[in-house]
C-alpha cells in the first residue's frame, strides 16, 4: 500500500529540538521565574482584596495610618532602651491579633527581613573588637595582643555583654519598623494609602502617576505570565540554548511593544474622559471618633517608648 503521508511530516529537524534526549523542556529557570512572579502578583492582588475587610484596624482612616507609620518609625529609631523596644513589639503583635491576619505567615516574612538587615549585618558589633566590654563568650585567644595599622587586636576575641545589647537593640528596631510597615500594607488598600499622601502636600499628579504605574505593573506581570505559559505549551523536548536566547529576545521585544500599546490606549482613554493635564483626586472620608481614639493611642504609645 502506498504511503500517503506528506514528506515534510516525516522529516526531523535538529535546529530547535534534540530528538536524542527526550524529556522535559530546558526552561526550568524561566519556569521558576514565572512562578515566583505569579506568586508576587497574586500576593499583591490578595493584599488589595483583604485590605477591604471590616475590622477595627481596617476601618481606621488612611491619614491616621500614614501618620502612625511615620510617627512610630521615628519613635522606634530614637528609642535606645530594650524595654521600650519590647513594649513596641508587644503592642504591634497585639495589633496583628486584632487585625486577624495570618500571624505565622506575616511574621515569617518579618523575621526573615529582620534577621538579614537587623542581625546578620550588625552581628560583628557584638565582638569586643568593635564594642569593648565584658566578654561573656570567648571565641579566639592569641598569645599576645597585636596591632594592625591603626587598629589594636586584643588577646581575647569574644562576644561582649555590651555588644550583645547593641545587636539586640538594632534587631528590635528593625523588627518593629518592618512590623509597623507590614501592618499598614496589609490593612490598607493601595489606592487609599496613596491618596493619604495628600496630607503631606504631595501633588495629585505625582500620586496619579504612582497609581497608574501600580496598575500597569500588575497588567504587565500578568501579560508576562500568560505569554511564557503559552510559549511553553508549544515546546516539546530539550531546546538548544541558542534557540532559547532567540525566544527570550523576541519576547522582550513583544513585551516592550505591548507595554507601549497599553500606555497609548490608557492615555487615549483618559483623554476621551476629559483629561486635560490636571489631576484632582477625590478626598477621603472625614475622620470619626474611632480615628481620633486610634490617634490618641498611637501618640501615647510613642511617648511611652521615649519615656521608658
Amino acid at each position: 500500500m502506498e504511503n500517503r503521508v506528506p514528506a515534510y511530516l516525516l522529516q526531523t529537524s535538529n535546529d530547535q529540538h534534540d530528538s536524542k534526549i527526550p524529556g522535559k523542556a530546558s526552561l526550568s529557570f524561566l519556569d521558576k521565574t514565572i512562578l515566583n512572579t505569579a506568586r508576587a502578583v497574586k500576593a499583591i492582588y490578595l493584599q488589595a482584596e483583604n485590605a477591604t475587610k471590616k475590622n477595627l484596624i481596617y476601618d481606621i482612616h488612611p491619614y491616621i495610618k500614614l501618620f502612625s507609620l511615620v510617627y512610630l518609625a521615628i519613635m522606634i529609631s530614637v528609642a535606645g532602651n530594650l524595654n521600650a523596644q519590647l513594649l513596641a513589639t508587644s503592642f504591634l503583635f497585639l495589633l496583628y491579633i486584632i487585625a486577624k491576619l495570618r500571624i505565622s505567615q506575616v511574621y515569617a516574612k518579618i523575621f526573615f527581613l529582620a534577621l538579614i538587615f537587623g542581625l546578620i549585618v550588625v552581628l560583628p558589633a557584638s565582638l569586643n573588637v568593635i564594642t569593648p566590654g565584658k566578654i561573656i563568650l570567648n571565641l579566639i585567644t592569641f598569645k599576645e595582643p597585636s596591632r594592625f595599622w591603626i587598629y589594636t587586636i586584643p588577646q581575647k576575641i569574644g562576644i561582649t555583654l555590651e555588644g550583645l545589647q547593641v545587636v539586640s537593640l538594632v534587631f528590635l528596631r528593625v523588627l518593629n519598623s518592618i512590623s509597623i510597615a507590614m501592618l499598614i500594607i496589609y490593612t490598607t488598600s493601595f489606592p487609599s494609602f496613596i491618596k493619604s499622601f495628600k496630607i503631606l502636600r504631595v501633588p495629585d499628579t505625582f500620586l496619579m502617576i504612582i497609581s497608574l504605574a501600580y496598575k500597569f505593573i500588575f497588567i504587565l506581570s500578568r501579560t508576562i505570565e500568560e505569554t511564557f505559559f503559552a510559549l511553553k505549551s508549544r515546546l516539546l523536548g530539550n531546546i538548544g540554548s541558542s534557540y532559547v536566547r532567540k525566544l527570550v529576545g523576541g519576547r522582550i521585544f513583544f513585551l516592550f511593544k505591548k507595554s507601549m500599546i497599553i500606555y497609548e490606549n490608557t492615555y487615549y482613554a483618559m483623554v476621551s474622559r476629559g483629561y486635560q493635564g490636571r489631576i484632582i483626586l477625590h478626598s477621603q472620608n472625614r475622620l470619626n471618633y474611632k480615628d481620633y481614639v486610634a490617634l490618641i493611642v498611637i501618640i501615647a504609645l510613642g511617648l511611652g517608648i521615649i519615656l521608658i
